[in-house]
């Protein structure tokens, strides 16, 4: 009767970590696979892993940050089985303007180029970049998802911006260049 009480715990518990982060899981695993219907699977797929390792969970950091690392996790092993190295965001419609038509294509293409760029980083300064803008992430929190000490994540950020700034005025200035 203890077990079946263990279950039904833990199968609350489940519940009330899916209804509070089945958003974060999905937004973290869409910024690696970048296909809505895969970011789906794996989210399914995460769940299924906080399932089986509750009793391994050991609260040395929130509930949050320890789904967003299975999360996190989940996707890279994702991406090394099947051999997807490079991806390109293909759904940027939260990129919005408040202006006209115009300043929102604008304010989209901008946004997808950079996206595009930030998608050329090196893997250890693209997926803090991902999550510390695209998830709203403290540099705290992406510490506990990459299991990286805090100082690392400002200087992978510090970096990732830079090479980041050096890509954009780089394509800004051959823009400029390829018109005269």
């Amino acid at each position: 009767m203890a077990s079946a009480q263990s279950d039904e715990k833990r199968f609350e518990l489940l519940r009330e970590l899916m209804g509070a982060y089945s958003r974060d899981v999905f937004r973290v695993v869409y910024g690696y696979v970048h296909n809505k219907h895969t970011a789906e699977d794996i989210s399914q797929d995460v769940f299924l892993k906080v399932y089986d390792h509750m009793e391994s969970f050991r609260q040395e950091s929130s509930y949050k940050t320890w789904i967003l690392r299975i999360a996190a996790n989940c996707a890279k092993d994702f991406l090394r089985a099947s051999a997807r190295k490079t991806v390109i965001m293909d759904d940027m419609s939260h990129l919005q303007s408040d202006g006209s038509v115009e300043q929102t294509v604008v304010a989209t293409a901008q946004g997808n180029a950079l996206w595009q760029a930030v998608q050329g980083l090196p893997d250890t300064y693209r997926e803090v970049i991902w999550l510390y803008y695209a998830q709203d992430l403290s540099v705290e929190e992406i510490a506990q998802v990459t299991e990286l000490s805090q100082s690392a994540i400002k200087t992978r950020l510090f970096r990732g911006r830079e090479l980041l700034r050096a890509v954009w005025e780089g394509s800004g200035e051959r823009e400029s260049t390829g018109r005269s």
